[in-house]
């Protein structure tokens, strides 16, 4: 219902426009006004709370052009824009492996909605100073971050390592809110990375004697390090880790916005025998088929992909297509549904994403809007609910959905089957409820996803 009100809002404020004479002419005049006058509206109010966009760059009539060219190209579609060269090269920079000095916790909310800590990551300061998954951060530093844009919030809890950030948390537990003094320090992250699970690490009753592998890919956006060789770098680690032997493997896509369409490919290709169709992309004069080259690299073992609302674009490329070749079993919640293509220039001092094709899935379907269906619905929520997420069909003046993926009943037999070997999946409920208020939150989708890697050992695709 949430949804359909978006779509009602959206489609009044599109037939509103069709109704609004603004011409060119109209565009100029609105610029000569802003020229002439910007002067009086170049300052920030003394009682603002967030970091000074002018504070390098004093305001000036490039910031106008720069945002009515990015109103034009996203007029056109919401992934068509213009980003300034810097914003661009540290954007990639922080997709790839990169440092930073802060507490080390993923946080969401921001702005009308509280800031709650996701979870604190794993030997973090955070962690180390009793900051716990579930926290509602109040205040940073004496700061009041009511209403405060998340990225703000960040800014201000990030800092030199060796110095001290206090915040103060609510936690549902206690009857007044805590101050937590954290000390910062240097935080890395990483594009790919892996763990090992067995029973050591959650118990007989989920994995028995079985080690099973975790790959995550964070984007298909890099810099320097190919996404492909890190997987491979990741997969090896993985098999040494056990010994030699992997009895599954889990390809975690969830959060991943997508990337470089190469990377995609050359992904998948691990995955895929030489010649297999990857993905096709169909734009204006453009038709083009990517195909996977090399031998298979990982292969011999269950695989299952595990992927959200938040997966996009690339990752969902390699989704698509290790389930139209029955190279993996999707678990998870629909995807984002992003199948466009945008060429990326560079000009001057901005970067211009233009979108300028589709992407079709190796079946010929698109999954536009729709996204990728996994082969079975598994929750990350506690509860084991689906709630409404962000996706395409909620941005505007996005790309209209075409051929829809026509439903593969040999496949859906095997899915089904191995869910019913699955069952209520009761070992991973019970580990999710006496881990439930762990400080280091559990991963909900991925303890549930376990029993469907064991199940399709006794359950191969046929």
């Amino acid at each position: 219902r949430l949804r359909e009100k978006e779509q009602e809002i959206q489609r009044f404020e599109e037939e509103s426009w069709k109704k609004i004479s603004f011409n060119d002419k109209d565009f100029e005049k609105v610029l000569g006004w802003i020229e002439a006058n910007y002067q009086s509206y170049n300052h920030l109010p003394e009682d603002y709370k967030g970091q000074d966009p002018y504070k390098d760059h004093p305001f000036g009539m490039e910031y106008v052009y720069f945002a009515a060219t990015n109103g034009f190209l996203q007029n056109i579609d919401p992934h068509s824009s213009i980003i300034d060269r810097s914003s661009w090269a540290r954007m990639r920079a922080e997709a790839e492996d990169s440092t930073f000095e802060g507490i080390g916790a993923l946080l969401r909310g921001g702005g009308p909605r509280e800031v709650v800590v996701e979870t604190p990551l794993p030997g973090s300061p955070a962690l180390r100073s009793g900051l716990r998954a579930g926290d509602i951060i109040r205040k940073v530093d004496t700061v009041d971050i009511t209403n405060l844009p998340l990225s703000d919030v960040v800014q201000l809890i990030r800092g030199p390592r060796e110095t001290i950030v206090k915040l103060e948390v609510e936690r549902t537990t206690e009857l007044r809110n805590l101050e937590i003094p954290i000390t910062r320090d240097v935080i890395v992250q990483t594009a790919v990375s892996s763990r090992l699970i067995d029973a050591s690490k959650v118990g007989d009753n989920l994995v028995g004697n079985n080690k099973i592998g975790v790959i995550k890919i964070q984007s298909f956006l890099y810099m320097e390090n190919n996404t492909s060789g890190a997987v491979m770098e990741e997969y090896e680690k993985l098999l040494k880790e056990a010994g030699g032997r992997l009895d599954g493997l889990v390809l975690d896509l969830r959060g991943n916005p997508g990337g470089f369409l190469n990377e995609a490919v050359e992904v998948a290709d691990l995955f895929l025998p030489p010649g297999r169709v990857v993905v096709q992309v169909r734009g204006a004069g453009e038709y083009k088929v990517e195909k996977t080259e090399r031998s298979v690299q990982i292969q011999g073992l269950p695989i299952v992909v595990l992927i959200d609302a938040g997966s996009a674009s690339a990752s969902e490329i390699v989704a698509s297509a290790l389930m139209d070749h029955n190279a993996a079993l999707v678990l998870g919640e629909r995807s984002f549904g992003k199948a466009t293509v945008q060429g990326i220039t560079t000009q001057g001092s901005v970067v211009i994403k233009l979108t300028t094709a589709r992407y079709y899935a190796p079946r010929g379907y698109t999954i536009q809007v729709y996204g990728v269906e996994p082969d079975i619905a598994v929750s990350d929520e506690l509860e084991g609910t689906f709630p409404p997420r962000w996706r395409e069909e909620d941005m505007w003046k996005h790309l209209p959905e075409l051929k829809k993926r026509e439903v593969d009943t040999h496949r859906k037999a095997w899915a089904d089957s191995v869910a019913a070997a699955v069952g209520d999946n009761q070992a991973a409920e019970d580990y999710i409820k006496a881990h439930s208020n762990d400080a280091l939150k559990t991963d909900f989708m991925l303890i549930r996803s376990l029993a469907y890697v064991r199940a399709m050992q006794t359950h191969p695709m046929q």
